[in-house]
């Protein structure tokens, strides 16, 4: 139980020297202990990472407009600031901001209004009763409350609610880039969806025209029952490939819209860039830079920060805590209608409250805290790990489907060059029907296969981007310098797509 003691109104000098003991004695424990280890990581980065060459040159800030697609820089600047998760994530940090107060205020004098009035002597039908004297008070005053943070107690709660704070600062940054990687995924998926939706319309098309040249053939009895529905069979494969298609490209808008603050239908006539957007050459930088950009590893490092100051909270409660309370006010007084006058009161009292024995209590809660710090450096430094594998795998993938699409758009120039002959050959009679369907087969394999390698290596590309965390900081309410160049450009291309 705790160990209460207070001081009531007694004389001045012997009031002055009770506070100063407990002053004194509450500094003398508080300095033996209050003093805990704060924790930070061990984890050694490696100079590089393994499969990219050790460059000096960071990752582009504003990564979206290195495409050179003015509309995904349109749509990304447009999320950045309707976007609903994003505004949520602000409202956590609003509200983590005024918790920050509410820490500061705990360590400040706590000022109220005191007030009382009472009539007494009077029955309950106004008359008053025989022999019991009419009376009337009226109070009023000021009361003061302060605890007096000689331990630390009080400041290291509101360290610890800042970096709470600072915490959902960054995880708002990690919603943010999380919104701008997916508006640049999704608007990748909806260009190439269009884009193969082109292709296989235009293969349809060309198996439809076959169809119609071997029935031509049949009816000229050139060609046999056989032939002809082979070539049906062709043709309306290609036809059925056309709805998944579609339910891509449909899906695709919507989710723009969504992600936008807009009704899934308001992206129906978003027209995206026709030309084929160009992967360009991502610079990953080096691996402790990581620590620094992404938004998600700052958030971790402020959740162990945060476990530090709560570490530091919790010993304080092995030490006593003394509390100053303060009355200072005015009270009238009337008897039986005549008036008594009134009077100034005042009254100052102090209590310092220790634990002795609280049933373990104040073990568990170091104990907690204790455990918590733990977790949040065990949390952090996996997370660093995370993020390395994240970029390791982000810059293979890249690398490996880079080379992929660059032998499959060679093959489906092969395809397309056999199928042009194939054509030749069969409108001349040399070869039958079978190997000309195998042409059409082939060149519509590989050019879907490349068309959708081609999408992949886009979707790798922003992966990496949101594996190295940048981009947030373009959004930043006050942007630094270095960002200035970067904001004008994509500005130059906003007023491009309005226009």
């Amino acid at each position: 139980m705790p160990l209460i003691v207070s001081i009531p109104l007694m004389s001045r000098p012997i009031k002055k020297r009770l506070i100063a003991v407990m002053v004194t004695s509450t500094l003398a424990l508080a300095s033996t202990g209050c003093d805990t280890m704060r924790l930070q990581s061990t984890v050694e980065l490696p100079d590089q990472f393994t499969a990219a060459e050790a460059v000096a040159n960071e990752p582009e800030i504003a990564w979206w407009n290195s495409y050179g697609d003015v509309v995904l820089s349109e749509l990304i600047t447009r999320a950045a600031s309707e976007n609903r998760d994003i505004r949520m994530a602000m409202e956590r940090v609003r509200a983590a901001r005024a918790g920050v107060t509410i820490s500061r205020a705990a360590m400040l004098p706590n000022v109220g209004a005191v007030a009382s009035a009472s009539d007494s002597g009077n029955g309950f039908n106004g008359t008053a009763k025989q022999g019991a004297p009419e009376m009337q008070s009226l109070s009023g005053g000021l009361s003061v409350s302060w605890e007096l943070d000689l331990t630390g107690r009080l400041r290291a709660g509101a360290a610890a609610a800042e970096a709470d704070a600072q915490t959902s600062e960054d995880q708002a940054r990690a919603v943010r880039l999380l919104v701008l990687t997916d508006v640049a995924s999704n608007y990748f998926r909806l260009t190439g969806a269009m884009r193969q939706l082109d292709t296989v319309r235009a293969i349809a098309a060309t198996q439809e025209e076959t169809l119609r040249l071997v029935t031509a053939r049949h009816v000229a009895g050139l060609a046999s029952p056989f032939d002809v529905e082979r070539a049906r069979t062709e043709a309306s494969r290609a036809q059925a490939s056309i709805p998944p298609l579609e339910t891509l490209v449909a899906v695709s808008r919507h989710r723009l819209a969504v992600l936008m603050g807009l009704a899934p239908s308001a992206t129906a006539e978003l027209t995206p860039t026709k030309m084929l957007v160009a992967v360009p050459e991502i610079q990953p930088g080096q691996p402790a830079n990581l620590i620094e950009r992404r938004p998600d590893l700052l958030a971790l490092k402020s959740q162990l920060e945060a476990a530090n100051w709560r570490r530091q909270q919790a010993s304080t409660e092995w030490f006593p805590r003394l509390f100053v309370n303060a009355l200072f006010g005015h009270q009238s007084l009337e008897m039986n209608g005549l008036d008594l006058g009134s009077a100034r009161f005042n009254n100052v009292a102090g209590l310092l409250s220790m634990p002795i024995f609280d049933w373990g209590r104040t073990s568990a809660i170091n104990e907690t805290a204790e455990s918590m710090q733990s977790e949040a450096l065990l949390r952090y430094e996996d997370g660093i790990m995370r993020a390395l594998e994240d970029v390791e795998n982000g810059l293979v993938a890249l690398r490996d489907e880079r080379n992929r699409a660059q032998m499959l758009q060679s093959a489906a120039a092969s395809a397309q060059a056999a199928l042009g002959h194939a054509e030749s050959l069969y409108e001349r009679g040399q070869i039958d029907l079978l190997p000309l369907l195998d042409s059409q087969r082939a060149r519509l394999a590989v050019q879907i296969s490349a068309n959708d390698s081609q999408t992949q290596l886009l979707l790798n590309s922003v992966q990496l981007f949101k594996a190295l965390g940048g981009g947030w900081q373009f959004f930043e309410p006050t942007s630094s310098s270095a960002v200035a160049p970067a904001i004008s450009q994509t500005q130059t291309s906003t007023n491009e797509v309005s226009s």
